[in-house]
């Protein structure tokens, strides 16, 4: 599964190199932080997210189906893992809003909410200007079902490649993050990969 998004965010600090990022691999840089996701996997939540992509195996719409191929219950689709059922959601009540000006087609607030994605402490990058998510891996486990709640757990810098590309000069990083079941069985490693880097003007 690959997926390209170029965000103008800048980040990093100058009192890193690449070569301080390379020096981290292997560290986790979660701080501990975990996020569970706030609600039960529940089947209408499982069919409602098949429907639309017309996915049509049974272990995700008939619990005698799923049980008769050894599975617990009716299987979350593994496409489904990382960004809808091991969700921390964006919004709560007690929350701030996403939406803090008035226009009518005001845009959500990123910065509000909790998103799995927050890790606890920062990784030493130097300053960059722009990052290209460029693709993510997903290695799957113990298959998540009806009725388990997951929970996303560490932050683990795993590769990182200094490279000059035709956008300019920075470094593809990678970094892996653990789901879990209720059970703290493994449910998958996602690796997700960006390229930061500083843009270079052309001509």
């Amino acid at each position: 599964m690959t997926e390209e998004k170029i965000t103008s965010n800048r980040g990093g600090s100058p009192k890193y190199t690449w070569d301080d990022t390379v020096a981290a691999i292997g560290r986790d840089f979660s701080g501990g932080v975990e996020s569970v996701a706030d609600e039960v996997v529940e089947y209408t939540a499982i069919t409602r997210y098949c429907e639309p992509w017309e996915m049509g195996n049974s272990i995700y719409w008939s619990e005698q189906a799923a049980k008769g191929l050894g599975y617990r219950g009716v299987v979350v689709p593994w496409s489904a893992l990382r960004l809808t059922f091991s969700s921390g959601g964006h919004w709560r009540p007690g929350h701030e809003t996403r939406f803090p000006t008035p226009q009518r087609n005001a845009t959500a607030d990123s910065g509000h909410g909790h998103s799995i994605s927050v890790s606890g402490e920062e990784v030493p990058m130097p300053l960059y200007t722009n990052s290209i998510n460029s693709g993510m891996e997903i290695e799957l486990f113990e298959p998540a079902c009806v009725g388990d709640r997951l929970t996303v757990r560490g932050d683990k810098l795993v590769n990182v490649i200094p490279k000059r590309t035709r956008v300019g000069f920075g470094a593809f990083h990678t970094r892996q993050r653990g789901i879990y079941n209720q059970r703290n069985e493994l449910v998958a490693l996602v690796r997700s990969t960006s390229y930061s880097y500083n843009a270079e003007k052309k001509g």
